[in-house]
């Protein structure tokens, strides 16, 4: 059983522990817009994002991740903080992480620097080698709607 520290610098938050072994955005959508991939030969996280559109909005995002548990939970709360977003604010909430977790300020713009759920992950300045794994998701959300017609 996985203990959890309750220290800022723990690496493996309640809440990465828990979304990592009962995601609630897993999985493939029917029919989606776009999708995207992120893979990191280093480790073998490999993680899928399928997204549907409405219009410019996000309307559902569902992900199919192989990897440890920080690229999975970050998966799964990439999607829920996606959702419902248009394209432009959630291009601009995966800046704010990056920046978060290499500890540099919200990029230029940027209008709301809380980053909510997501801060869990802000341990993982210390451990460097792990921020792949929380960005991952994002690289394949970045991916997908790169692809989308907005």
């Amino acid at each position: 059983m996985i203990q959890t520290v309750p220290d800022s610098d723990a690496l493996y938050d309640r809440v990465i522990v828990e979304r990592a072994r009962a995601p609630q955005y897993a999985g493939k959508l029917e029919a989606p817009s776009v999708q995207g991939e992120g893979k990191n030969p280093m480790c073998g996280d490999k993680t899928r994002v399928d997204i549907a559109l409405n219009a410019t909005h996000i309307q559902s995002v569902r992900h199919t991740t192989r990897g440890c548990a920080i690229c999975a939970a970050a998966a799964d709360l990439m999607a829920q903080q996606v959702s419902g977003l248009d394209v432009a604010q959630a291009v601009s909430l995966s800046g704010r992480f990056s920046a978060m977790l290499v500890g540099e300020a919200s990029p230029a713009g940027a209008a709301d620097t809380s980053l909510g759920p997501l801060e869990v992950f802000k341990p993982l300045r210390s451990h460097k080698a792990r921020i792949r794994c929380a960005e991952l998701p994002w690289i394949a959300l970045k991916e997908a709607l790169s692809h989308a017609d907005v």
